[in-house]
């Protein structure tokens, strides 16, 4: 007996993704809606010298410090072509569940592949908060922690276009405060650099290896 698809099921799946539009649709103009003062009344200067962490496969020559200028899939990234991305935390561990997000287990061998870096910012930054947008305004932690890369996209061009130099957002794993930059040079020139750099079988936060906090403080298994 030959297969008939649902019809019911295709109409419901119609629905929902008209459903998803409309949302898009409505959070893009709360953003669209963002005034210049409200975007500085709830921002921050970071000073230069601030040390931040970003964990990356591959020790890359020794430097940790990669603005991406393929930004189409990562939430707060640029997508003009021109500016590129970085992603970092202030604290290690978040750089660890930021990366390995996705994976309930490793193999221990795994960890020689990644590196740690510890990043200097080399100049004062000025960035909104999201967390002080989200008190302050109408926009729901939803609108900025939705899948929808058009939607946190079109918040991170408002944001670039009103002259701020990254974001400070809320980390969708940890919880904890996170920062992008954007920059024309990939290599960060003026931006950032690397401070030290260390392969993550030989990374200790706090006297405890990676392989334990891997497993023990973040929940994703490290196996031999």
């Amino acid at each position: 007996m030959p297969y008939k698809a649902n019809q019911n099921d295709e109409a419901n799946q119609s629905a929902e993704n008209a459903v998803d539009i409309k949302t898009d649709k409505a959070v893009i103009h709360k953003f669209s809606n963002l005034r210049q003062q409200t975007l500085i009344r709830c921002s921050k200067t970071i000073p230069a010298n601030t040390e931040v962490f970003r964990l990356q496969p591959g020790a890359h020559g020794g430097s940790s410090v990669f603005f991406n200028p393929n930004g189409a899939d990562y939430r707060f990234s640029l997508t003009d072509g021109v500016h590129g991305s970085m992603y970092l935390a202030y604290a290690p561990k978040t750089s660890l569940k930021e990366v390995f997000q996705n994976k309930v287990s490793m193999k221990e061998s795994d960890l020689g592949n990644y590196y740690l870096g510890k990043i200097a910012i080399l100049k004062d930054v000025n960035v909104p908060q999201v967390n002080k947008l989200v008190s302050r305004t109408s926009i729901k932690i939803h609108d900025v922690t939705t899948g929808s890369r058009s939607v946190t996209q079109f918040l991170a061009t408002i944001v670039h276009n009103a002259g701020f130099d990254g974001m400070e957002y809320l980390s969708n794993v940890t919880g904890e405060t996170c920062l992008v930059l954007w920059h024309t040079d990939p290599a960060g020139k003026e931006m950032a650099i690397t401070l030290e750099q260390t392969c993550l079988s030989d990374v200790e936060i706090e006297g405890k290896e990676a392989a334990d906090i891997l497993t023990w403080d973040l929940g994703i298994s490290v196996e031999q």
